[in-house]
């Protein structure tokens, strides 16, 4: 695909691929893994290669970039690109769900390390960038974090303490006016007690009282700010940085407007290459998190539209950079979880039986994809389809 975009063939392309190929490395598993999510061969990195090499009978492909938009971090890639001996010529980005509880306590049987996280979101990295590499990682926070986001986006604003004092009302100018007669000090004479001359020959001698008023106004405020301020709550526990993205829709969209699209624009690639996984939308079973009892948390809630609008976004990056060339790959995207169809009613002596479990249900996988497909193919058309969609809905009584 990465050819034909190249030589001209296509304008841009969507390959549906299975196996997904982005958590596998240079050597399949990577060292520090636990496993390769499903991965077998790193489908993505490979046409990154391909269209980096020198080949005569097509244009020179002299940079790539690698935009991962999958529910989970793209480790594999990640490997390749730093480990690429020319990484100056890639781009890799990633927005992905990140958490992990806090590290367990208890002791391993040697007693000398931490049995690790009791849990993670898989692969559990992309925490952090790696400029050095062209790598650059978006981490947000699940929708089962949203209360620990919201309290740590409001200590942010308040510089990082909840006690906040309340503001004192706007001082009017007779309130000043008494604030400062009350600060002057009584054991100075009284002038307005005085007759004229010597009303004269005092206000000859000493400052005028606005300036006194004004010196002691600012001994007062040098002191007030002097004062040490009031130390942060020892008690409020300690939030990682990428939860003041927030969560959800909000924090993905964020992240592609204000993280990937000024990137792209300024690395001017000749080829994009989209890691699409449509794990990250609403109710799908890979963002997930699955408990014991069989509950499980959302912890993303894209819809369709959102994937037609990160290709188009995309695209009108393509259109200035490099001709429109965009290959769009097929990575996460499974499916919901139907509920259980109840068990058929029992009649005389017979045992009850469990619910029946049904099959993933793909409609919405299936209408993300859909979207997606035509937001790559035709940006404009798509844009002006949802422009439609909104101006009808907001017709609607």
């Amino acid at each position: 695909s990465s050819q034909s975009v190249l030589v001209g063939r296509n304008r841009n392309a969507f390959c549906i691929v299975r196996p997904p190929g982005h958590h596998a490395g240079i050597n399949g598993l990577l060292s520090d893994a636990e496993s390769c999510g499903f991965c077998l061969f790193n489908n993505v990195a490979a046409g990154a290669m391909h269209a980096l090499s020198d080949e005569k009978h097509r244009p020179r492909c002299e940079r790539c970039a690698i935009v991962d938009v999958d529910a989970h971090h793209g480790n594999g890639t990640e490997e390749i690109v730093r480990k690429c001996h020319d990484s100056g010529r890639l781009l890799f980005f990633s927005v992905h769900l990140y958490d992990s509880d806090k590290p367990s306590k208890s002791k391993g049987k040697d007693n000398n390390h931490d049995s690790g996280f009791q849990y993670k979101f898989y692969p559990g990295t992309g925490a952090e960038d790696d400029v050095a590499h062209n790598i650059i990682n978006v981490p947000v926070a699940p929708l089962w974090r949203e209360k620990e986001v919201v309290k740590s986006i409001s200590l942010a604003s308040n510089g990082g303490t909840t006690n906040v004092e309340p503001r004192q009302p706007r001082q009017t100018r007779q309130r000043s006016k008494e604030e400062a007669a009350a600060r002057i000090d009584p054991s100075l004479p009284d002038l307005s007690k005085c007759n004229n001359e010597e009303s004269v020959q005092d206000a000859s001698l000493k400052p005028a009282s606005g300036i006194e008023t004004a010196s002691v106004s600012a001994s007062d405020s040098s002191a007030q700010s002097s004062k040490p301020r009031p130390p942060l709550p020892s008690a409020s526990p300690h939030y990682p940085p990428h939860y003041l993205m927030g969560v959800g829709r909000l924090a993905y969209r964020r992240a592609i407007q204000h993280r990937l699209l000024p990137a792209l624009r300024a690395f001017n690639p000749d080829l994009i290459i989209l890691s699409t996984g449509f794990d990250a939308a609403r109710g799908d079973v890979g963002n997930a998190r699955h408990y014991n009892n069989g509950t499980e948390a959302m912890g993303f809630d894209l819809e369709p539209e959102d994937y037609a609008w990160t290709a188009r976004k995309v695209c009108e990056v393509a259109d200035i950079c490099c001709d429109g060339r965009v290959v769009s790959v097929l990575e996460g995207g499974y499916g919901r979880t139907p509920p259980p169809v109840p068990p058929p009613p029992l009649f005389g002596d017979e045992t009850p039986s469990e619910p029946v479990k049904q099959k993933l249900d793909k409609s919405f996988f299936s209408e993300c994809a859909i979207q997606h497909l035509k937001g790559l193919v035709d940006p404009y058309y798509a844009e002006d389809e949802q422009q439609q969609k909104d101006s009808s809905n907001r017709k609607r009584p």
